[in-house]
């Protein structure tokens, strides 16, 4: 019993202290939420005052709103768009890894890529430079209900009202936040369907004004909160002999410290920070936990900020720019409303003139008429001349004027100048890309600030990645051009000296964020493309990086075209994953190439000793077979002998070409002589052997007696 009392206090206590820090927001972020709720509605057109129209409603007077606020707000988001921040990680210890670095770089793109960061980021920023401020959050779920493992997400804020953020933050990222609150109205029967065994306020009664928990009830809703709140606890640091640094969470600490072989080189009081989670009504906690991050998840993007009499004060690009489009509004009204009552043009007749004729002359300035009939003579009989019509009153030139002027005001106070009123004629390209740089650069800070809130974003993102991808799995990199590849993190392989080794480690070293800004990657490669051209008139150059310009080309086939040039080129084999700096691989590809050609060269030389080995085996055989011949042509008739003779002349004569065909050939191959007319001669000389053959044995066939064929056989 007196331990749910306990855990009953605790939580009254975390939702007292939650609906305090609600109140203390409201307090002190009043004035700034008022007027960004106005600058809300103001650039969405609601921008007459309220007097002034229903006044002018009741006169039935017009009130026209020209909304150009709208489109300098799009001018400034969506250049944004064009050129979005981008994450880049570097290892800054001894113990992360250049390429674990590009690995967990690659991870950051599938996590904005696969929770559709962009959308989170663009919503914030239109916020940032509509109001002042905008919010997008980090969150962890599973990736499906039967899995373990986590994905992490970055979520869009929709509504920056309602979140409510630690006021004591003054660094423009919100990194320094110490709690923050997000709530969210639901309707009372949706949330018996998703908590149906929580309080929904059902017996709640409301006990005074001002009761704290009033405002978080109402008859058909109920508010649900979210609050972060972070924890400190006191602790004592321990650096070890092994350079890794802990605290001593229990007793057995140094036990396990000496077990390890360790020791203590030194310690200093420190504490532990934890950020906690609770999800609650005004009656109950419905869930909590602990952040496995050491930052709020929840990121703020500022658009400008001013500290006046100690007080914050943010605010964005309309608020200066209501007054100058209030009056653009009302003399744009005035002109119109003026040319509106201006009488119309009349016609100039004698009485009478329309005798016969009135309806067609009472609609002569309302419909076109084909034809207006008139009488020559007026009411008496006298001749008239013919009906003029009077030019009509012109607009106020002084109207016209002043909300000419009042545009050029507007366009002074957003900083953006209409590229109608730029100096034109005869400007080179440079001066023009100096005058937008130079309009760029007027709200700048709205984009430079969403850059240092993207970072921090990063910084959430490498605090959370040793925690929740601590598992080996393949995941998804995708590189800085946007192509996806398959890699395996925290994959355990055991080496031939039976050592374990971790590969894609990412749960250890240190890395940080920095941004990249300016072009996209696409942008980039168009750029390529242009600067690469001029120089690929060099035939020695095409020849080494020809497949890179079409590889950043995108007419359809540039990537085939690639392909076959790199197949062609030895320098595209080099692997830019590698480990291996690139230099370091042309130099081994080279070594290589000079081995292979060097082993190729001694298979042929070898050969060719082989042949001239056979060939001389059957010069001896000749020999022999020609020593035997000799010492029976005593014993055969002088025409086999002479057949002999002709059969030996032959043989010398095949054999004694061949011989000095191949040493001809052999010292050819000695001097390094081209391979394939080698194998050519070596192909010939192979060719006439075999033809001598034939003939030796047809020659020796017809007249030789069965001893020599014995021989011959």
């Amino acid at each position: 019993m007196a331990d749910y009392q306990a855990q009953t206090s605790s939580a009254d206590g975390r939702i007292n202290e939650a609906i305090k820090f609600w109140r203390l927001v409201n307090e002190a972020d009043s004035t700034n939420r008022a007027e960004a709720l106005q600058d809300v509605k103001f650039a969405a057109g609601d921008q007459w005052p309220v007097e002034i129209q229903n006044s002018r409603n009741v006169e039935a007077r017009p009130c026209l709103t020209i909304n150009k606020i709208d489109a300098y707000i799009r001018q400034v988001t969506n250049q944004q768009r064009q050129q979005r921040p981008r994450i880049k990680v570097h290892a800054v210890n001894n113990l992360a890894d250049y390429k674990v670095a590009q690995t967990i770089e690659g991870i950051c793109r599938h996590i904005e890529v696969n929770s559709n960061a962009d959308t989170a980021y663009d919503t914030a920023f239109d916020y940032a430079v509509r109001m002042g401020w905008g919010y997008w959050r980090v969150n962890t779920r599973y990736t499906s209900e039967d899995s373990f493992d986590q994905e992490i997400y970055i979520d869009t804020i929709d509504n920056p009202f309602t979140v409510y953020f630690d006021p004591n933050s003054v660094l423009p990222d919100g990194s320094d936040a110490e709690r923050c609150l997000i709530t969210t109205v639901m309707d009372k029967k949706v949330f018996r369907e998703h908590y149906p065994n929580a309080d929904d306020g059902a017996n709640f009664q409301q006990r005074s004004t001002g009761d704290d928990t009033a405002s978080w009830i109402t008859k058909e809703d109920i508010r649900i909160a979210e609050f972060f709140y972070i924890e400190r606890e006191k602790a004592r640091l321990y650096l070890l002999s092994d350079g890794s640094r802990h605290f001593a969470d229990s007793d057995s600490f140094f036990e396990r410290v000496n077990a390890a072989g360790l020791q203590v080189i030194d310690e200093r009081e420190s504490f532990r920070k934890a950020v906690k989670w609770v999800k609650m009504t005004a009656m109950e906690i419905l869930e909590e936990k602990t952040w496995a991050g050491k930052y709020i998840p929840v990121v703020p993007c500022y658009g400008a900020q001013v500290i006046v009499d100690d007080k914050r004060k943010k605010y964005g690009l309309v608020r200066f720019a209501k007054d100058p489009q209030r009056m653009y509004n009302f003399w744009r009204t005035s002109m119109t409303e003026s040319i509106a009552l201006a009488p119309k043009a009349k016609w100039l007749l004698a009485e009478g003139q329309d005798e016969g004729h009135e309806s067609e002359w009472a609609m002569a300035n309302i419909k076109s008429s084909p034809v207006l009939r008139y009488k020559q003579k007026d009411i008496e009989g006298v001749p008239a001349p013919v009906p003029t019509r009077l030019q009509p009153e012109s607009p106020p030139v002084g109207i016209m004027e002043a909300a000419n002027a009042i545009s050029a005001d507007l366009q002074m106070v957003l900083g953006i100048v209409d590229p109608n009123q730029l100096p034109s004629g005869n400007i080179s390209g440079k001066a023009l890309a100096g005058q937008q740089n130079q309009v760029d650069l007027s709200n700048f800070h709205f984009y430079d600030n969403m850059t240092r809130s993207i970072r921090h974003t990063g910084k959430i993102i490498l605090d959370l990645v040793p925690k929740i991808y601590d598992t080996q799995r393949v995941m998804r990199i995708i590189g800085a051009d946007g192509q996806p590849s398959m890699e395996t993190i925290n994959q355990h392989q055991t080496g031939d000296d039976g050592i374990e080794a971790v590969l894609n480690d990412v749960t250890v070293g240190e890395y940080d964020v920095v941004m990249d800004i300016g072009p996209g990657f696409m942008t980039k490669r168009q750029q390529a493309v242009d600067a690469m051209m001029p120089l690929m008139a060099k035939p020695e150059l095409f020849n080494v990086a020809g497949d890179l310009v079409f590889r950043n080309m995108d007419f359809p086939g540039a990537d085939i075209i690639a392909d076959r040039l790199a197949a062609m080129n030895p320098l595209s084999q080099i692997d830019e994953k590698s480990d291996v700096p690139p230099q370091v691989q042309m130099q081994l590809a080279q070594a290589k190439k000079t081995v292979q050609d060097m082993q190729n060269q001694m298979a042929a030389m070898q050969l060719a000793m082989k042949q001239r080995a056979d060939i001389e085996g059957v010069r001896q055989d000749a020999e022999t077979k020609r020593e035997l011949m000799r010492q029976t042509s005593k014993a055969h008739n002088t025409e086999t002998m002479a057949e002999v003779k002709v059969n030996d002349q032959n043989t010398r004569a095949i054999t004694s070409q061949n011989k000095t065909e191949i040493e001809a050939i052999v010292d050819l191959l000695l001097h390094r002589m081209d391979t394939s007319r080698l194998t050519m001669e070596i192909d010939r000389r192979n060719a006439e052997q075999q033809q001598y053959a034939q003939f030796a044995q047809q020659d020796i066939g017809q007249g030789a007696n069965p001893l020599i064929q014995q021989m011959t056989q």
